[in-house]
């Protein structure tokens, strides 16, 4: 009989009680964002999968965008960003994008050839603050909704790019830097082994900086996030977070893709060579 007495005054305590509050914390987008948190953030999508790709199936809301749609046309100059950058803020506001909104760019990460972080790498030249890639599968496992239409808001106002100098650099300057070496540079050649193997620019006798190679796919985890783990490697090659880096692919869609990762992680003085080797000929 005690027993019961006091299990009664316990749960009769525990009804006094009063409820406890929860604060809900919005996503907080930054570098240690999490994949799970951009999801729940009211993000603008992009996509910069191919289009049949993005027709077969893609995240309701996303928009199909191509690295190229904001480059150059010629041939010959196709890693350069088009002259008027203008004209690319002016599309993007029409979809939804102006420097302070959140963008996720989807693409095919290791399965592709670096278009999502190519297209985050112009946003980021362009101004835009948050920009974060993700590969599309991954967004959608993750996603526990996914017949939600993304939050985006389309036509935005004409917005005027802010931009970013540093993460880009023209043929004239990239060849004093690397061929003067007046200010210590090192170059980061961010093709494949076997591209490298068969010419880099260590073999151009004009070429006195240091040439490293680690293959872009190496500066992305899984989820298609930038990811940590390169910084021991890069540290073991005497390349630190103050290095002044030149980052080289073939036509400026790899290495973009990783002047973007590395200035997400905190590599301030990494630069991309749009050209690229195409253009170094």
């Amino acid at each position: 009989m005690k027993f019961v007495l006091i299990a009664a005054l316990v749960v009769l305590s525990a009804c006094q009680m009063k409820p406890t509050k929860v604060t809900v914390q919005e996503p907080v987008m930054g570098e240690n964002v999490t994949a799970e948190q951009l999801i729940k953030g009211k993000t603008a999508i992009l996509d910069a999968r191919p289009a049949f790709e993005f027709n077969l199936a893609h995240v309701p809301g996303s928009i199909n965008v191509r690295w190229e749609d904001f480059s150059q046309a010629n041939p010959k100059s196709r890693g350069l960003l088009q002259n008027d950058l203008f004209a690319i803020a002016r599309r993007l506001a029409l979809v939804g994008v102006d420097p302070s909104t959140p963008v996720v760019v989807l693409g095919k990460g290791a399965q592709g050839a670096g278009e999502e972080g190519r297209v985050a790498w112009t946003l980021k030249v362009l101004g835009v603050k948050n920009v974060y890639t993700l590969v599309h599968t991954s967004y959608r496992e993750m996603n526990t909704n996914p017949n939600r239409e993304a939050p985006l808001v389309r036509n935005k106002p004409y917005w005027k790019p802010e931009v970013a100098e540093n993460l880009d650099t023209t043929w004239k300057v990239f060849k004093a830097d690397v061929t003067q070496n007046e200010k210590p540079v090192i170059v980061l050649d961010v093709r494949s082994g076997q591209e490298f193997a068969l010419r880099n620019l260590s073999t151009e006798k004009s070429v006195k900086a240091p040439v490293v190679n680690f293959e872009w796919r190496e500066f992305f985890d899984d989820k298609g996030l930038p990811s940590k783990k390169i910084e021991r490697a890069l540290y073991e090659k005497n390349i630190s977070k103050d290095s002044r880096i030149l980052v080289v692919s073939n036509h400026g869609v790899r290495s973009g893709a990783v002047v973007y990762a590395l200035n997400f992680l905190g590599y301030k003085n990494a630069t991309n060579f749009a050209g690229g080797y195409e253009q170094w000929k």
